[in-house]
């Protein structure tokens, strides 16, 4: 049988799995990376944070982003159980905090191919449409993974670290039992993109900074037992989703797409933004949104992305997360080659500085649920209009800051903390 040997196998060719392989080639590693698809294909999540520079310069991406026409995003909307007014935050109210004021919403398809194309150029090789069977264990280290052509013949490769890039898929945490579905965010997403839909004047909401023209904002809008977005995209296309509680949607009746629209009717602004627009995709469905799971390295494996643990789409934190994850997990196994030391305890250092910023993004979104369960019009997002301090540091959360800010910070600028 046919045997390979890399220094790294990685799973996946999303914003974590291309993100770690690309730094790992970068340290002269020999890497290889597998993923099932051809891209561009089509993912969810298409609005990001300007916390993202950093991590975009480390890649060497900037120039790649700045070239593909993407939608600049200059801040977010909050439309609070049906106000008039929306919340206004903008990242360049308070631009101290970011290497920009400003970021993207972009088409995943071409975004995660930009930084796929990437991970080639800095030397990775890249295997599309390759399937990963399985990944090869002796006793309790990972050794290489059963990988080959789809619909063809799998054999061996080895390799001293295996990357689970897999995205929901989730192979070694499946596999392991490690997946921990979230049972407080037990929450449906139903989505599709429209053609020739509402767009905002940046002229009538960019109140500090440059206005630039052609941005957008992204929208999030409360409904009853839920929440909408709303994304604006390049060439006349938004994103819209809608994101329910589950055991509720399914007193909906109809399918995905009844749901879908029922939801988005009992928003005035939403219904009004996109009647006459063309929907141009079919309906799409994710369940059981949130998972965290139990560990995310093993004795010469590592687990980044989705493949991790899967956020709530609420704020917008599942790219930038993806990507500084797959950084923090090149940076470990960079430091086992140094020694020769794989070990789960080698390579928990990557788990350890991830963990940080996704429990405190996990503790934003129970928050926003809680707020939604409430129906207080007196809320603290609401409260951000008149509270300076409170909307400063909700504006550096939501931005991406998660080693800038922290819920407790926030709840004790809106006064419900001593």
């Amino acid at each position: 049988m046919k045997e390979e040997s890399f220094d790294v196998v990685v799973i996946g060719g999303g914003p974590a799995g291309s993100s770690t392989a690309t730094v790992l080639a970068d340290h002269g590693q020999k890497v290889l990376l597998l993923d099932r698809e051809r891209f561009p294909r089509f993912r969810i999540g298409e609005s990001l944070l300007p916390a993202g520079w950093e991590l975009w310069e480390r890649l060497g991406v900037v120039d790649d982003l700045a070239q593909a026409g993407f939608v600049v995003k200059q801040g977010i909307n909050f439309g609070m159980f049906g106000s008039q007014d929306d919340v206004v935050l903008l990242t360049a109210e308070y631009p101290d905090y970011f290497k920009r004021p400003w970021t993207y919403h972009v088409e995943r398809a071409r975004f995660d191919e930009i930084l796929l194309k990437n991970a080639k150029r800095k030397g990775v090789e890249v295997r599309e449409e390759w399937s990963v069977g399985d990944v090869l264990f002796e006793g309790r280290q990972a050794i290489g993974v059963m990988a080959g052509p789809n619909r063809g013949a799998t054999h061996p490769i080895f390799a001293r670290v295996v990357v689970d890039g897999s995205g929901r898929d989730a192979l070694i945490a499946r596999k392991l039992g490690w997946r921990r579905p979230d049972p407080i965010l037990n929450k449906i997403a139903h989505f599709t993109h429209f053609e020739g839909a509402f767009r905002r004047d940046p002229h009538d909401v960019v109140k500090f900074g440059e206005v630039i023209d052609g941005s957008a904002m992204t929208d999030i809008h409360t409904i009853d037992n839920g929440w909408i977005w709303y994304i604006p995209l390049a060439n006349n296309i938004v994103s819209v989703g809608v994101v329910l509680d589950a055991k509720l949607a399914g007193h909906i009746k109809g399918g995905p797409q009844a749901r879908f629209d029922f939801s988005v009717q009992s928003s005035s602004k939403i219904s009004e933004w996109i009647r006459g627009a063309r929907q141009i995709m079919d309906m799409h469905t994710i369940s059981n949104i949130s998972y965290l799971n139990d560990n995310f390295v093993g004795d010469g494996f590592l687990l980044v992305g989705d493949a991790a643990m899967f956020i709530d789409p609420v704020f917008s934190a599942g790219v930038t997360i993806a990507i500084r994850g797959g950084i923090y997990a090149a940076e470990a196994i960079i430091s086992g080659f140094s020694d020769n030391d794989f070990s789960a305890k080698k390579l928990k250092v990557y788990e350890d500085k991830i963990r940080y910023p996704s429990e405190r993004i996990f503790k934003m979104i129970y928050n926003w649920y809680e707020i939604l369960a409430s129906k207080d019009p007196n809320n603290i997002i609401s409260r951000a209009r008149r509270i300076p301090l409170l909307r400063e540091r909700f504006i550096v959360l939501l931005s991406g800051g998660y080693d800038k800010m922290d819920i407790e910070r926030i709840l004790t600028a809106a006064g419900e903390t001593d």
